[in-house]
């Protein structure tokens, strides 16, 4: 999992002749990345080199209206039902060591965390003009059936537009605002959802986007913060809940350091 922060500016469609954006794609694994893995007696686990030779040969990434893409795997991949604040930081600054040299930035990434892991870099890169776009799948893209294919697609789509600079979740049908996203399913293609704020766009015919969400330019350089406290403690209040708990769970943390 370690990385310099340097990535090879080495295009999948290079020298073509056409001036494309270009979007650089972070592939830290997940179920998007599965092919059959003859170390596992041709069992469906995250392949490294998978996606990347996929991506090569998808005729999409030759049409005008594309991006130029360049994809870096992390080696290993990360498991995301592990992935942590240490993670979170090394795809922040693999993002600030690139910022100047692409259009957009597409973060391919297991789901089980990745309304965590979106919603941390919402905080940690301040001042972000240009879209970072994280998305996965359900279904693995080897497969004949799948959602991983549009996923990708429309992920690379929205990191090359520079109407919605932030840091957001594509999955589905719609774009959603990652620190307002969370999963709601794990058996269904529509696995994400921000329930209290409307999708940043949803596509059918045409991308339809809600422009009276789109948040203002950013104002200044972009600033990477890349230390968090992770001293944190997430409690649920229901009705008649015993407040002396909460206190002593407090003083408990005081005492020892673990809460703030």
């Amino acid at each position: 999992k370690s990385s310099a922060y340097y990535i090879p500016q080495v295009a999948l469609h290079a020298e073509d002749g056409r001036n494309r954006k270009k979007v650089l794609v972070l592939c830290t694994g997940g179920t998007l990345t599965m092919a059959p893995d003859p170390a596992q007696d041709g069992a469906l686990a995250p392949v490294e080199g998978a996606v990347t030779a996929y991506m090569r040969d998808m005729r999409e990434l030759h049409a005008e209206k594309m991006p130029e893409v360049v994809a870096h795997e992390y080696s290993p991949f990360f498991d995301s039902s592990d992935m942590g604040p240490s993670d979170w930081a090394l795809i922040a600054n693999d993002i600030k060591a690139n910022y100047l040299h692409f259009d957009g930035f597409v973060v391919l990434m297991g789901t089980d965390t990745m309304a965590y892991a979106a919603t941390a870099l919402s905080f940690m890169l301040e001042n972000l003009g240009k879209p970072v776009v994280f998305t996965g799948s359900q279904i693995p893209l080897c497969e004949p059936y799948n959602d991983a294919r549009r996923n990708l697609i429309m992920a690379l789509i929205f990191a090359s537009r520079d109407t919605i600079n932030e840091v957001s979740i594509f999955f589905h049908d719609r774009l959603l605002r990652a620190c307002r996203s969370t999963k709601v399913n794990t058996h269904r293609l529509l696995a994400f959802d921000s329930p209290n704020l409307d999708p940043l766009a949803k596509i059918g015919i045409t991308i339809d986007e809600n422009e009276h969400l789109v948040l203002p330019p950013a104002r200044g350089a972009l600033r990477v913060h890349a230390t968090m406290d992770t001293r944190l403690l997430t409690i649920r209040l229901v009705p008649g809940f015993d407040d002396g708990i909460m206190r002593q769970t407090i003083q408990a943390g005081h005492e020892s350091g673990s809460l703030r």
